[in-house]
């Protein structure tokens, strides 16, 4: 406690000078729009995962719930090879757009709420993605480029089968992601003239597995830039931006000052529900593969270009505020492409007390449970142990002594 407290007052003593430095600079807390009925809906994720020897099975989940409710789960497998955390957050977030994209598309929804942020999608893509795609644009370019083409035209070719299963059925429940499938390279020969190039990736299993990874990355952004196409918000629950203390403290002495995040300094300005706009600072910058860049043209994932500038912020098409939706509550961060008062007003028909109704509904139905998740899984494991015991050596697990 006594360290935790030390902290604590070390802190409070920087927000004062931190504060008016804020105030300075022309940040200020305004007043929210009055609120407007809108048809809002909310999508929120959900992720499990269960390690074993030879294979690592999960379950993904997102739902969109507003007037009405759309579901998508999927049971996947991966082997233990490269960056499995990192693919299954991208599984789930993947669904999470998807389904926001249909629901503007079945539902009309006037707006989607998603549960995170865009500019950590976005500007922060995974860190193995430079080398793997170097390597393979190194390799053949026109190859490349060729493949990234016909790998979008075939998502496009799925999107209208995945919008008819939701129509009629309200939900999802078998394996969409169309990078993993088997006859997936066949499928792409069919498409492209570079079959050579194509053959020695799928010859060779480090480096095909690289390029399968590489095109769930593509079916990711294809998501995005699908979402995109409607009215969307990001509200993040857990965040530690410090763009404005950057940006305030810069080449002065009170720069010492800023080891701390905005959201302390912001909340001793007010105490008021409403809102302050700002900017992310130039510094965060990550550019799209170049292959991508190429292989997009005019056609292509043209909303999540826009969002790439050349040169400079990839975030700077991210506006940015902090809000909060009473008085003394908790600070959010809102992300959008247009912060105007009409999207406030949109969120201020479904906000109560400190949050955001549908957000809180998403939340709460799309949660997997554990046991349910594991009773699920182990029902899988017998079955198959059961057809040919030699299946054990790869679906045993290191913490069947502790259960």
């Amino acid at each position: 406690m006594d360290d935790v407290k030390r902290y604590l007052d070390s802190q409070w003593m920087r927000i004062d000078e931190l504060k008016k430095l804020v105030i300075e600079a022309g940040y200020y807390w305004k007043e929210f729009p009055p609120a407007k009925e809108a048809k809002v809906f909310a999508v929120d994720g959900s992720r499990m995962v269960k390690r074993l020897s030879g294979a690592i099975v999960y379950g993904v989940s997102s739902v969109s719930i507003g007037d009405d409710i759309l579901q998508w789960h999927e049971i996947g497998l991966v082997s233990p090879y490269k960056h499995v955390d990192e693919r299954i957050r991208l599984h789930m977030e993947m669904l999470e757009n998807r389904i926001g994209a249909m629901t503007f598309e079945l539902k009309g929804a006037d707006l989607i709420l998603m549960d995170g942020t865009l500019s950590g999608s976005i500007a922060r893509p995974p860190a193995y993605l430079e080398s793997s795609t170097r390597q393979f644009y190194e390799e053949d370019k026109i190859g490349t480029i060729n493949t990234v083409k016909a790998f979008l035209e075939l998502l496009e070719s799925e999107w209208d089968k995945w919008k008819e299963s939701l129509e009629e059925e309200g939900v999802i429940n078998y394996s969409t992601v169309v990078a993993r499938r088997e006859e997936i390279f066949e499928h792409l020969k069919s498409y492209v003239v570079e079959k050579e190039f194509l053959e020695k990736i799928e010859n060779n299993p480090n480096y095909k597995e690289d390029f399968i990874i590489f095109l769930e990355y593509l079916e990711y952004l294809h998501s995005i830039d699908k979402l995109l196409n409607g009215t969307v918000a990001f509200v993040a629950k857990t965040f530690y931006t410090d763009d404005i203390i950057k940006q305030v403290t810069e080449g002065k002495e009170e720069s010492k000052y800023a080891l701390i995040p905005d959201v302390p300094v912001i909340d001793s300005i007010s105490k008021k529900r409403g809102y302050m706009k700002f900017k992310y600072r130039e510094s965060r910058k990550w550019a799209l593969p170049e292959v991508i860049q190429r292989a997009v043209g005019g056609k292509y994932l043209q909303r999540v270009v826009e969002l790439f500038p050349k040169e400079g912020n990839p975030v700077q098409n991210i506006q940015p505020a902090y809000v909060r939706f009473m008085d003394n509550g908790v600070i959010y961060l809102l992300e959008t492409t247009n912060l105007t008062d009409e999207l406030l007003s949109a969120i201020l028909s479904v906000a109560e007390d400190e949050y955001i109704i549908p957000l809180e509904y998403a939340h709460h139905t799309v949660v997997i449970k554990k046991q349910e998740f594991d009773t699920y899984v182990d029902a899988i494991l017998n079955a198959l142990v059961g057809e040919d015991p030699k299946y054990l050596a790869f679906l045993r697990y290191g913490r069947e002594p502790l259960e």
